[in-house]
């Protein structure tokens, strides 16, 4: 998966052999899947799922925010 350089160092062989494509991919998906995580992780997402009430949700988001 790995090729040399002249000099000993190694490199991603999608960027030695110019297969951009494959590596944009591979950034885009890891992008995507942070978006997806910090959402979800998000204080205002966590009280929504716990609570109905929008009065509650405030609530709870600035007792996460503010500990």
């Amino acid at each position: 998966m790995t090729v040399t350089e002249p000099r000993g160092k190694k490199m991603i062989k999608a960027f030695w052999l110019g297969d951009f494509p494959t590596l944009l991919g591979g950034i885009l998906v890891g992008l995507g899947v942070g978006l997806a995580l910090g959402s979800y992780s998000h204080p205002y997402e966590v009280c929504k799922r716990m609570y109905d009430s929008q009065e509650d949700i405030a609530e709870c988001v600035w007792i996460k925010e503010n500990p």
